[in-house]
């Protein structure tokens, strides 16, 4: 079975628990009130939008109506239906039946780091590994309001499972640090232009010695 990606799954799951009709404005702020906005990968608000068009597609769930406060934008409204519910119960258990791996966008540009240095200087490298290291630093703030958050909701001694999320993504905030570290580490000692000049020499002697 395909995956849903992890923000088709956060949707469903909150249609399953609220158990009530919901506009896409509301599915954002329970996700930026749970702070679990940091890794259901959604790049923007559009996001939620173009989720809930797909699963009325696909008769997960249908329009009710909609509703307008004010001089803001009407909210359609959505209510969940039982092919989304069937939906919701498969995907829980695919994820918790196979093995998650996890990606990061930096790693696809590692393999080219000695020639970016190269031509580019070490200057370069290193502060751009010392801002990843600031912001990220700043997420343990957000991660704490979140954890404060979920602990002071009135079922958190009935479901203490809501917080293992943000206690995931601090475990993972702290190895990525310490990645960035070790990473800027390597930018220092590295000499880039020694590094790049014995390249042709060691695939020639290679090619020699073949």
């Amino acid at each position: 079975m395909a995956k849903n990606r992890p923000l088709e799954v956060f949707i469903l799951g909150v249609f399953n628990t609220y158990q009530k009709p919901m506009s896409g404005y509301e599915l954002i702020k329970v996700s930026i009130d749970w702070r679990f906005d940091h890794y259901i990968e959604a790049s923007s608000n559009a996001s939620f939008y173009y989720t809930l068009k797909k699963f009325k597609k696909k008769g997960f769930i249908e329009e009710i109506g909609s509703e307008q406060d004010e001089n803001r934008p009407e909210k359609t409204i959505y209510k969940l239906l039982p092919k989304g519910r069937e939906e919701f119960f498969k995907q829980m258990k695919y994820y918790l039946n196979n093995l998650q791996e996890f990606y990061f966008n930096i790693d696809a540009i590692t393999p080219f780091i000695l020639l970016y240095g190269f031509f580019r200087g070490k200057k370069e490298l290193i502060e751009s590994n010392e801002h990843q290291i600031r912001e990220r630093t700043k997420l343990f703030k957000k991660i704490e309001e979140g954890k404060k958050y979920v602990e002071s909701n009135i079922l958190f001694d009935l479901n203490p499972f809501t917080i293992l999320a943000l206690e995931h993504y601090e475990l993972h905030n702290e190895a990525e640090i310490k990645w960035l570290e070790k990473f800027q580490n390597m930018v220092r000692e590295i000499d880039f232009k020694k590094n790049i000049s014995e390249i042709p020499k060691r695939l020639y002697t290679q090619k020699k010695d073949n």
